[in-house]
């Protein structure tokens, strides 16, 4: 339908231009009403609209963790735009000036630790709806289950990078879907 390859149709499909989703056995299955978008402006003559970027803010003291955040990030093209902090500190001051559509932070940093960063966060309205992730090797000692709540989720440390990719995958795609709404 539209005379482009199968790989050309994945791009248009990562990229957000197409909207999908994958099976279980992850063939892509892309919704009709998307494709007809893409089909009228072909005919037309209007560009198709580039997906916007899941913005991240990636809050690590570890230098070796960012780097392989960043090499993780590395295969996911243009679908993020990745901030790094260095602490809490650091990722305050970039809170003034960005909005992450995600906060991927560590607990245990100087001289201020994730928890004081995740309460500092959800009691500033501007912030308050972010979608938090932590990410640390303490979660147990530092009983942290209980106070999560339902737009933070935590890993434990040594990061599964497959399950965070999957858990950033859906808001790519949570993003792409209240563009359209």
């Amino acid at each position: 339908m539209l005379s482009v390859s199968v790989s050309t149709v994945q791009k248009l499909v990562e990229s957000g231009v197409l909207e999908a989703w994958r099976t279980q056995g992850g063939h892509r299955r892309i919704i009709l009403a998307s494709l007809e978008r893409v089909l009228a402006r072909q005919v037309d003559g209007t560009p198709p609209a580039k997906a916007q970027s899941l913005k991240v803010l990636i809050v690590e003291d570890n230098a070796v963790v960012r780097a392989a955040y960043a090499q993780m990030f590395k295969h996911w093209g243009g679908r993020t735009e990745i901030t790094y902090a260095g602490d809490g500190a650091e990722a305050l001051l970039l809170l003034a000036q960005i909005t992450p559509d995600v906060l991927i932070t560590d607990l245990v940093m100087q001289p201020i630790d994730g928890r004081l960063l995740i309460k500092t966060v959800r009691a500033n309205p501007k912030t308050r709806q972010l979608r938090i992730v932590i990410v640390s090797g303490f979660l147990a000692d530092l009983g942290v289950a209980p106070d999560l709540d339902a737009r933070t989720v935590a890993y434990a440390k040594p990061l599964q990078f497959e399950r965070l990719a999957g858990y950033l995958d859906a808001q790519v795609q949570e993003l792409a879907i209240g563009r359209s709404l």
